[in-house]
Formats: C-alpha cells, sequence, structure tokens
C-alpha cells in the first residue's frame, strides 16, 4: 500500500499514520462523500492466521455494537483489491495518552479526572453490552480534539475484547495464552482465569489512572515473570505515597480500583465514574475558592493601596491625608477679624434702625 492507491473504488490513501507486524493504519478519504477517515489495514499474509482474523472482526464488531462518544467510531468493513482486510475508523485529531505521557510525565489532575469520568462511562456502556476490552492501556485510549477545540478521550483497540453472546462467547486465545499487555493486566487475568468480567478493566484502568497521575506504574519488574508474581501476590502502595500533593478523593478512588480480591475491588466501571465525578467536583471547588480567595486579596490590596493615599505622610511629599494640615497664622488672624468687623457691622445698622 502507498499514499495515492485507491482502496473499494472510494477509499484514497492520504498518509501513512503507523505501522506494525500485523498492518498499517492510513489517513484517507471516503471520495464518494468527500469524508475524511482511517482505515486499519491488515496485512495479507497475518490474515491467514484464523485468531488473528478473528480479533479483526471482533474489533469491529465490538466498537459498533457500543455507541459512544468516548470510543472510537466504526464505520465500514471491507477487503482490499490484494485481499487484505480493512476497517474504516472516524478520523481522529491528537494523540494517544501514551505520547501524552511520554512528553510530559503526568497530567494535571482536574484535567486527568475529567479524561477518566468519559473513560469510566464507555467502559460502563461497553460492559452494559457484554464486551470487556482487556487491553486498556494509554496507547488504546487517544485524547481527541473535537472542531470545537474540545478534548474528548476515545477508547481504542477492541481487538481482543471478550464479547459474551447468547451462543457463542468469543474469548480470541489460543490454549495457554495470556492475552492483555503485562503491566496493565489485573490479577485474575495475569492468572489466566477465564470467567473475567467488567472488573478486570477497572483494575485496568485504575493502573492507567495511577500511571497518569504519578508518572509511575503501580507495578514493576525486570522481567516478566517477576511482574505476574508481583501483580499477583502484592498490594499497589496508596497512590497518595507517590504523589502526596494530590486530591486526597481522587487517589482514594484509584486505590480501590486496584485490590487485588476482585470482589473488594469498585464492582463496575459506572460506579468508577460516578466516584471520579464527585473526586473531579472536590477539585473544582477547591480551585474555585482558591481563585476567589486571590481575587479578595487582590481586592484588598488595591484597597489599602488607595486607602494609602489618603493616609497621613510628609506633606513635602505631594501626598493627600485623612486630617489636613493646619492653616497658616495668617489666615486665622484675618479671619478673626473679618469676624470682629462683621458683628460691629451689624450692631451699626441695628442701632440706626431702632432710632429711626
Amino acid at each position: 500500500m502507498q499514499a495515492g492507491d485507491l482502496i473499494q473504488s472510494r477509499y484514497r490513501l492520504n498518509r501513512l499514520l503507523g505501522s506494525g507486524a500485523s498492518g498499517s493504519v492510513w489517513a484517507a478519504k471516503n471520495e464518494l462523500i468527500d469524508r475524511d477517515v482511517a482505515l486499519k489495514i491488515m496485512r495479507p499474509d497475518v490474515a491467514e492466521d484464523a485468531v488473528a482474523l478473528q480479533r479483526f472482526f471482533n474489533e469491529a464488531k465490538a466498537s459498533g455494537r457500543v455507541r459512544s462518544s468516548s470510543i472510537v467510531e466504526i464505520l465500514d468493513l471491507g477487503q482490499a483489491e490484494d485481499g487484505s482486510p480493512f476497517l474504516v475508523f472516524e478520523l481522529l485529531d491528537g494523540e494517544g495518552l501514551d505520547a501524552r505521557l511520554q512528553r510530559e510525565g503526568t497530567l494535571e489532575a482536574e484535567f486527568a479526572a475529567e479524561v477518566f469520568v468519559s473513560v469510566a462511562k464507555a467502559l460502563d456502556l461497553a460492559h452494559s453490552q457484554g464486551i470487556i476490552h482487556r487491553d486498556l492501556k494509554p496507547a488504546n485510549i487517544f485524547l481527541h480534539r473535537d472542531p470545537e477545540g474540545n478534548t474528548i478521550a476515545k477508547i481504542l483497540d477492541f481487538g481482543i475484547s471478550k464479547i459474551f453472546e447468547t451462543n457463542n462467547n468469543f474469548t480470541l486465545t489460543r490454549t495457554g495464552t495470556v492475552v492483555g499487555s503485562p503491566a496493565y493486566m489485573a490479577p485474575e487475568q495475569a492468572s489466566g482465569r477465564e470467567d473475567l468480567d467488567g472488573r478486570a478493566d477497572v483494575w485496568s484502568m485504575g493502573v492507567v489512572m495511577y500511571e497518569t497521575l504519578s508518572g509511575t506504574l503501580p507495578h514493576e519488574a525486570p522481567n516478566y515473570n517477576a511482574l505476574m508474581v508481583r501483580i499477583l501476590t502484592q498490594d499497589v502502595d496508596p497512590l497518595i505515597t507517590r504523589k502526596p500533593a494530590l486530591p486526597a478523593a481522587l487517589c482514594t478512588v484509584v486505590d480501590t480500583c486496584l485490590r487485588r480480591d476482585r470482589d473488594q475491588r469498585v464492582p463496575g466501571a459506572g460506579q468508577v465514574g460516578q466516584q471520579l465525578e464527585r473526586a473531579l467536583n472536590e477539585i473544582r471547588a477547591v480551585r474555585y475558592r482558591s481563585l476567589g480567595r486571590r481575587a479578595s486579596d487582590r481586592a484588598q490590596g488595591q484597597f489599602r493601596r488607595r486607602a494609602s493615599d489618603f493616609q497621613g505622610s510628609d506633606p513635602g511629599n505631594g501626598v493627600m491625608r485623612d486630617d489636613p494640615a493646619p492653616p497658616p497664622k495668617k489666615l486665622l488672624l484675618a479671619a478673626g477679624l473679618g469676624a470682629v468687623l462683621g458683628m460691629s457691622l451689624t450692631a451699626i445698622v441695628f442701632l440706626l434702625f431702632v432710632k429711626g
């Protein structure tokens, strides 16, 4: 595939967005309706693997079933002229959370809470539709800028999601294979249990939040086996011990997502979203109070500066005073004579009037 190729007589490839072992992602245009889109194209040789192909179509099914502004929208599914299967998604503008963290280290608490409220709600909707993502990580959360400039978190890649059907249960695993990204796996997922539910995604979201807020992973080890042992046997350090300046309420939400015993964990992504919203409201209230105090301090400072203009100081400095300086002695003498003369003149007029 190369720029300029026309797929299925309507999708014109514009530029390569990324590539990997299984295929590539292109920015393209649907020339029939003049819409910019993204094409995820699987290599033909990879498509010969039944499990890989099923995962590819599973992504289409999962993304198509769950309609949420925080899950990337799938628009079409097809096969290119060379036999390559492809998916068509909305074209996103922005960057992955992994790229943002690599550049900035962490996200500010309020913005992070806003991002994960939407992620939690989208996961809750997926779980209600019988879909577990099983591979939530920073690379699968995209910070999309909409036309108005707002940032919207989008969950990507439901390729290894588990879909529960009435007649089928698509797990998309080979015998003895553990799927997912090791550092983000829930203990029950790392141990290979097959009875996974939405609480596995709650754990993974907790790991991503922990990393996003602290700049560190809750569990780190020199190799895969050591990491699995830590996840299965060690409790996570409370988030606030890694980053004491973080809001306590937000740290508590993250910590409750990372309890090894899933029965002690937050029971669902919907509840995580509600707890995050409460923590977010507390963060905003503190910020507003802080802004109010700063505004009050500024107002008081301005008042004090203005009041100082009327406080006593050296008259030679030309500054106004609360108590004006006493009038000169000559002025007092003139005023006294004026008063005496005024009274005398009044008396003379009165006497003339009486005699007349």
